[in-house]
Parts: structure tokens; sequence; C-alpha cells
């Protein structure tokens, strides 16, 4: 008890410095250099204090067990996603309403993960069979169409560089869409994780070759980050603790990013890592929530359920465009936003609370599948995926982003434990 107690301080005060240095970040870096963005400076103490005490509620409820991916899930969320979010809301004195009901979202899975139980996983016959066939045929299918499609992989994305000129000319054939995303986000580091785990070389080299391959004709770099970062994060789940290990990367790399900035006065690395990656996903959350509190609500008319219910889009652009035009002033800017904002966006607060309810429903499946399979394998797998919520609708990462075939995969070998 006494060890959990130090290491829940650990994490609090790591935490906690992290908070602090967003805060700054914002007054002196984002504020003064990208005001033009919207990024104005309407600092509100009451919300500040607020914004502290609700850093404190959530940091006791959020889960702490190690040993579930749901929990290591939730946490990364509350880190990247939520403390962002209240640097926002107090700095730029955004509304109570809609922080408070993403920070009841919050609260509600963190509840609901600790109460419901783990769902059984039944097994099926020939469940390995069927894996094989589908990991097999899909992966035939993908590499044929892409290489009749584009021709041979292009030797000039390994200048990253390049990356963008041979984005712009690929072509992708029937359903490529949605098979190339599953193939480089779930089947390839599906066999780079499974050949790392158990240890086979000649494996994992072929697995490896299979993403870089697919990276060399698409020029999407984040397939060939994947597999880098799957095989870190199931190296780190065995040997340390990720909870302590996530606050104290938090703290520490953000303060050297900080001391980094004051010292070169270099906006590089804080515009990548702060601006980019933490406070411009919780600006566009508060952007929408402006934009649909006045506005017509789209009831998920954009996407599968739209055109199997034939629900009526309300407006004559996409909400990615549209939110850039009026917000950012930029009607080409592709502003997507995190899953509880695009609720919002569909229901208002109740899609907050009905998504907010599926995505823990997912969650258990997740731990059910890794009591079989490993935390290991789970998590290095579903990380990017449950990352990407934070600028990505729940149903878009769920069925074209590639989580539920994700959920599948592992269900079928997780049939196959044991045998």
């Amino acid at each position: 008890m006494l060890i959990i107690k130090k290491r829940s301080i650990v994490a609090f005060f790591s935490l906690l410095i992290y908070k602090i240095i967003i805060d700054i970040f914002y007054v002196f870096f984002i504020h003064k250099y990208y005001e033009y963005m919207g990024f104005s400076l309407d600092y509100n103490a009451y919300k500040y204090l607020s914004s502290l005490f609700i850093f404190v509620i959530l940091f006791v409820f959020i889960p702490k067990d190690q040993n579930k991916p749901s929990s290591i899930f939730l946490q990364l969320h509350l880190i990247i996603m939520f403390i962002p979010m209240l640097t926002i809301y107090a700095f730029m004195n955004k509304p109570n309403g809609f922080m408070l009901a993403n920070v009841l979202a919050l609260l509600l899975q963190c509840i609901l993960i600790k109460l419901i139980p783990n769902i059984k996983i039944v097994r099926i016959k020939n469940s390995k069979r069927l894996l094989y066939l589908i990991i097999v045929s899909i992966t035939i299918f993908v590499y044929t169409s892409m290489f009749r499609a584009n021709g041979l992989p292009s030797l000039s994305t390994m200048n990253i560089l390049n990356v963008y000129d041979v984005r712009s000319v690929v072509t992708y054939p029937f359903l490529m869409n949605y098979l190339v995303p599953w193939q480089a986000k779930v089947i390839n580091p599906f066999l780079i994780t499974i050949a790392y785990l158990k240890g086979s070389k000649k494996f994992l080299a072929v697995s490896i070759a299979l993403q870089i391959v697919i990276y060399m004709i698409t020029a999407h770099k984040a397939f060939l980050f994947i597999p880098v970062a799957i095989i870190i994060v199931c190296w780190l789940l065995k040997k340390v603790d990720f909870f302590k290990l996530s606050t104290a990367l938090a703290s520490s790399v953000s303060f050297i990013i900080l001391i980094h900035y004051f010292v070169s006065k270099s906006l590089l690395i804080p515009s990548i890592f702060i601006r980019r990656f933490l406070l411009v996903p919780a600006h566009i959350k508060f952007s929408y929530y402006d934009f649909f509190s006045s506005n017509p609500y789209m009831y998920f008319s954009l996407g599968i359920l739209g055109n199997i219910f034939g629900i009526t889009y309300p407006y004559d652009v996409n909400i990615a465009n549209l939110i850039g035009e009026v917000y950012y002033n930029s009607p080409d800017m592709w502003t997507n936003t995190g899953y509880l904002a695009d609720a919002y966006a569909n229901m208002g607060y109740f899609g907050m609370f009905i998504i907010s309810i599926l995505f823990v429903f997912v969650l258990k499946t997740i731990d059910s599948l890794s009591v079989k399979v490993g935390k290991e394998l789970v998590v290095g797998l579903s990380l990017f995926s449950i990352l990407a919520l934070n600028d990505g609708a729940f149903l878009t990462t769920l069925l074209t982003g590639g989580l539920l075939f994700l959920i599948v995969i592992l269900f079928l070998y997780s049939n196959n434990m044991g045998d």
C-alpha cells in the first residue's frame, strides 16, 4: 500500500509540473507567436483555479491498474487530451459547460471501467485458419492492387522531404482507401508484434519489410514509425510501471523543450510538440463546441450511419473545412476534432454521453482480450487507434480507422492461445 501511495505521489507531481509547463508555453510561446491562428489571451483566474481542482479530481479517479489496457489508455487521454484542454479553458476563458461535460464524460468512463466486469470471450472453431485466411487474403489483395495502380515502390520516399510529392500522385483502387490503413495499422503491426514477442528474427524482418513497402508506395510517415513505436511500447510494458513512466516523460520532455526554447529561441520543436500535438487539438475542440452550440447538429449524417439511415447533412461544405473557414480563416484547412467534441457536434451533450458508454465497451472488450493475449500485444497494437481519438471521431476510428478490425484480429488470435 505504501508503494502504491509513493507511486501515485510521484505521478501526481510529475503531471502537475507538466500542466504548469503547458500553461507557461501558452503565455510565452503560443499566444505570442500564434495569436493570428486564434490563440488569444483572455486569462480567467477563477477558471484557472477551477482547472487545478479539475486536475486533482481527474487524477484521483483515473484508473491506475497497470495490468489493464483500458487504464493505460485513459491515463494517456488525461495527459494528451484533457490537460491541454484545461490550459485552453483557463487562458482563453472558454465556456464552463463544455469543459464540465468533457470532465464528466471522462469521470463516467473511469467509473464504468471499474464497475463493469470483463466480457467473456467465446471461443470459435477454426479461428486459426480464419485468422490466417483474413491476413493472407487482404495482404495479397492490398499489395497486388497497389502495385498495379502505382507501380513499384518509390525510392524517393527514402528522403522524407519528398513524401508530400509522392503522396499527391498515389492512386487508391477499389476498397484500398479502407484496406491500406488496415494493412499498415493492423495487419503488418500485428505480424511485427507477434514476431518480436516470439523472438522470430526472420519473421520480424519480413513483417517490417512489408511495412516499409507500404510506406514507400503511399508515403505516409506514420506507417514507418508505427512498428518502432509498437516495439518500444511492448518492451517498456515488460520493464517499467507505464503510468509512472508516462507522467515522468510528460513532465521531463516538456521541461526540456521549455528550456530549449528559452535558450535557443527556436520555434520548431515547441511548435511541433506543444502547439501542434497538444494545444491545436484542444483549441479545435472548443471551436466545434462554439459552432454547434448555435448551429444544427449533424446527427451522424457524415459517414456510414448517415448513408444507411438516409440522414441529410445540414451544411454545404464538409464540417472539417467549414470549421477551418469559420475559425481559422482557411477553408482548405482540414480541422478534425476529438471523439467527444465530434459527439457533441452530432448530438450535443447526449451524444457525448452515448459515445462515452460505447467507448467503455470497446475498452472492456480490449481488456478481456488482453487476459489471454497479453497486455503488451494489445496495448502495442491498439495504442495508435486510441490516441487517434484526440483528433478523430469515435465511429470513424472504430470502422474506417481499423479499430474494430483490430479487435476482430485479436479475438481470432486469442482463440488460439492455449491450443
